[in-house]
């Protein structure tokens, strides 16, 4: 007997998360303070910073908004987001965070998951600088709904030189981190899978839900690429004379 691909579709399909989910196990009260350079950077010594980091979309969901940074880590083109604080969500970091960095309100149900990755940074900008710093970033997907939102994307020139729309080709195929590449391939993906999803649930045919599954394989495979290319990057700031490459693995 035949399983109808339908039922593989599903295997496929729970293997994503539909969140990042926080569970908080009794009353957690955050106490976060100020900590001065000092002590902060005792801190980046010692402890893996959460990240909320997010792949910004135009209307037509084209384009990625993308910011190149001219302070430490990564002087280049990154991703939007940065540090959760103690009790939040990952959403509500990126929440914060879009509000702070673009004066965005984005409602929590538009944050899309795409991955999650683990950085590890030579320099940073505190104090000893050379004892760079480490990050585990959940990244998410947030596709602007009006031309309205598309005119408060600025961002702050004290940290950021550049900024431009760029399609997926562009960062696939450019000169970008292999973290901005991976990220852009699990959202190409998982853009794949949503469409495998729509066919099973409208009833559509196991011709075309194949379709999409190789076209889902194809994609996936494609981001295991990316790992395998990651020496090819080369970081070149200008702006702080820092030249480095990166190595990425599993």
């Amino acid at each position: 007997i035949s399983t109808p691909l339908s039922f593989y579709c599903g295997i496929i399909i729970i293997m994503f998360q539909s969140g990042i989910p926080l569970h908080e196990t009794g009353t957690f009260t955050s106490r976060r303070t100020f900590l001065p350079d000092d002590e902060y950077g005792v801190a980046l010594d010692n402890l893996v910073k959460g990240c909320s980091d997010i792949l910004l979309l135009n209307p037509a969901g084209t384009h990625i908004f993308t910011g190149k940074r001219c302070v430490q880590p990564q002087p280049d083109w990154w991703f939007m987001g940065g540090r959760m604080f103690p009790g939040e969500t990952p959403v509500q970091s990126g929440q914060r965070l879009l509000k702070r960095e673009l004066g965005l309100d984005v409602e929590s149900s538009r944050f899309k998951a795409v991955c999650a990755q683990a950085f590890a940074f030579g320099m940073r900008e505190q104090s000893p600088r050379e004892h760079g710093t480490t990050d585990a970033q959940f990244c998410f997907k947030v596709r602007l709904e009006s031309e309205e939102e598309v005119q408060k994307v600025v961002l702050d020139p004290n940290e950021y030189c550049d900024a431009e729309w760029k399609t997926p080709e562009e960062i696939l195929q450019g000169n970008y981190h292999p973290a901005l590449k991976y990220a852009m391939g699990c959202m190409l993906a998982g853009e794949t899978l949503e469409k495998m999803q729509g066919c099973e649930e409208s009833g559509g045919s196991d011709a075309d839900i194949a379709k999409l599954s190789r076209e889902f394989l194809k994609r996936r495979k494609a981001v295991d690429e990316t790992m395998k290319k990651a020496s090819d990057y080369k970081l070149d700031s200008k702006e702080l004379d820092y030249q480095t490459t990166v190595k990425s693995r599993y």
